[in-house]
């Protein structure tokens, strides 16, 4: 697996920062990432940003950084001006209209100008931008010369989003700056879901980097907040998603779909587990309100419960798990594999009889059992979907098989 480090925006944040300390951090070098990138890109770069922000720009940019202000002369001089909020997402973008502050001063993060235009520029990595902040904001880049201030809300996966379809139409040193600065966004959690990549997958051989762990889990949160609506408009079941911890330990992470309040883990659900090994995506029975109803079913119409398995029709890497669940202390439960069974043994005219037998006599028999269907994609797949299209086919692929699930999903808790 490759170092985050090897990133050259990417930077080490101090085991013992504050949460307030590390965000400004992140803030300052994130917003430090826009502006090399810009000012080390040839001048073209630069001018193709403006203009995504409806700037026309004539000649060379220039930079500053963290500078209270570029000279009332400079900023008066200028007859297009902008006045620039940079958000984590769109939930933060409530924020439309401003009227200026003339009481005290705010430092701008950035100043993007030249001969006829002028960027200041607001970011955040987390939260909203403030009202009184960018109020007196506008009041610095207002003049007496009647020159409108423009004010825009882009948020970091917009950025991320215009530089990645910048890249092919760069030379190739601009080029693998800006891959630099893309990657740097996708591993700070500041863009969309994008896909899966080997580095994502390889996090479970060394569970190793604080840092990788925490972009593993984000970029799971990422997927989980596409599928969700995806699976809304299947069932109304599906209101809420809930993402599993990650530690050290732990081989895997998990979202799991269904009711709000975690009461999904009463019910058969749909859960997405990734590890090593790729994507599994699960029809989960695990709670014992759920494996009641589970084996209610199964005992009682048999026949129906191997028509939903056999309608199916997912693939070869589709099987059912049954597991037992042993008590190990409050809250706290031990799972010992019993038995896999492909789902072609219940298409097979000779072993079809045989495996519904069996799976009604391992769930009839064991006090706790833990029974899930289980599809899996595997990462080499993964990865081959994620960068087709930057993970909507894979995300297709993902919700059909959801959708074939649901039917039983419905049956069982019926």
């Amino acid at each position: 697996m490759s170092d985050f480090h090897d990133n050259i925006f990417y930077f080490y944040r101090g085991a013992n920062l504050k949460d307030n300390q590390r965000e400004r951090q992140l803030e300052d070098n994130t917003t430090k990432a826009l502006i090399n990138t810009l000012e080390h890109c040839e001048k073209s770069v630069a001018n193709k940003f403006l203009k995504w922000l409806g700037i026309v720009s004539e000649g060379q940019s220039f930079y500053q950084l963290q500078r209270k202000s570029i000279g009332k002369a400079r900023i008066d001089s200028k007859p297009q001006k902008l006045l620039l909020g940079i958000t984590p997402n769109n939930k933060h973008n409530s924020l439309t209209k401003l009227a200026p502050i003339k009481d005290g001063y705010s430092r701008p993060d950035a100043w993007i100008y030249g001969k006829n235009h002028l960027v200041l520029i607001e970011s955040k990595v987390a939260g909203s931008l403030d009202k009184d902040q960018m109020g007196r904001h506008l009041q610095t880049l207002q003049s007496d010369h009647n020159v409108r201030v423009d004010f825009k809300i882009k948020t970091w996966s917009d950025i991320h989003m215009f530089f990645t379809k910048l890249i092919n139409t760069t030379i190739e040193k601009d080029k693998w700056l800006i891959k630099q600065f893309v990657q740097y966004l996708e591993r700070i959690n500041m863009s969309k879901f994008t896909g899966f990549n080997t580095e994502f997958f390889d996090y479970f051989i060394s569970h190793d980097d604080d840092d990788v762990r925490r972009w593993v889990l984000n970029t799971m949160q990422a997927f989980a907040e596409i599928v969700q609506p995806k699976l809304y408009k299947i069932d109304t079941f599906y209101d809420e998603f809930d993402i599993g911890r990650l530690e050290y330990k732990h081989k895997y992470t998990w979202a799991g779909f269904g009711p709000k309040n975690k009461e999904y883990r009463q019910y058969a659900h749909i859960t997405i587990a990734a590890g090593l090994e790729g994507l599994e995506i699960l029809l989960n029975v695990e709670l014992k309100s759920a494996t009641d109803k589970l084996r209610e079913k199964i005992v009682k119409s048999p026949n129906s419960f191997k028509d939903y398995l056999l309608n199916l029709n997912i693939g070869d890497e589709t099987f059912i798990q049954i597991e037992e669940r042993k008590q190990k202390q409050a809250m706290v439960y031990d799972y010992n594999r019993i038995s896999r069974i492909d789902l072609y043994a219940f298409k097979n005219k000779i072993t079809e009889i045989e495996s519904m037998n069996y799976l009604t006599s391992l769930i009839q028999k064991i006090e706790l059992p833990y029974f899930s269907i289980r599809t899996i994609i595997d990462r080499d797949l993964v990865c081959k979907l994620s960068q087709k299209d930057q993970g909507a086919t894979l995300i297709e692929n993902v919700t059909n098989i959801c959708r074939k699930y649901n039917a039983i999903i419905k049956f069982i808790n019926g």
